[in-house]
């Protein structure tokens, strides 16, 4: 049992680095998931736009139609940093897991999945945070940036979606070039 055990943590996961292991492997893409999940939570911070309430003379918040629409944009805005890391982390778990077999698609999915949920939490944490509080502290005429938050949850399957493209495209190529 410990004989197998030995073989399977040895065997060889990249041709371009053969040292690496599949517990390396996993920790190496594991690092990965969480960095990507980080990155694209800050650049979801840094490109969508919160729209602003204004402040009526009656202590009334407004949204504009334009306000509207960024609020469909924030969505937008994950929608495509999800499709884009999402093929990222896809390439780069076939490049790790590709000996594995079909484990690999399980993997990536999940991480991918990981990922998502690591770039939504994180990202909402640094955007504009408590829209109550400061609505009930703002003056007639302020504008109060609305939080950072995903309007569509189901925007977090768009990540694992496009992480299986590379994964199953790059499986396909490689059954013909073995032909």
């Amino acid at each position: 049992m410990s004989e197998a055990r030995t073989r399977l943590s040895r065997i060889v996961i990249w041709d371009f680095w053969p040292r690496l292991t599949m517990r390396r492997a996993a920790v190496v893409y594991f690092g990965l998931l969480v960095f990507a999940g980080l990155f694209a939570g800050l650049l979801w911070h840094l490109l969508s736009t919160p729209p602003n309430y204004m402040i009526g003379d009656d202590y009334s918040a407004i949204i504009s139609e334009q306000g509207l629409s960024q609020v469909f944009a924030m969505d937008i805005w994950y929608l495509f940093i999800g499709m884009a890391v999402g093929l990222l982390l896809g390439a780069g778990g076939w490049g790790l897991f590709h000996k594995v077999g079909w484990p690999v698609v399980v993997g990536v999915i999940g991480g991918s999945l990981m990922a998502a949920v690591i770039a939504w939490r994180f990202g909402c944490l640094l955007g504009p945070r408590d829209f109550a509080a400061r609505v009930v502290a703002a003056v007639p005429g302020d504008r109060v940036p609305m939080d950072l938050q995903l309007h569509s949850i189901g925007l977090l399957l768009v990540w694992p979606l496009a992480a299986t493209i590379p994964v199953l495209g790059l499986a396909l190529w490689n059954q013909f070039r073995r032909r």
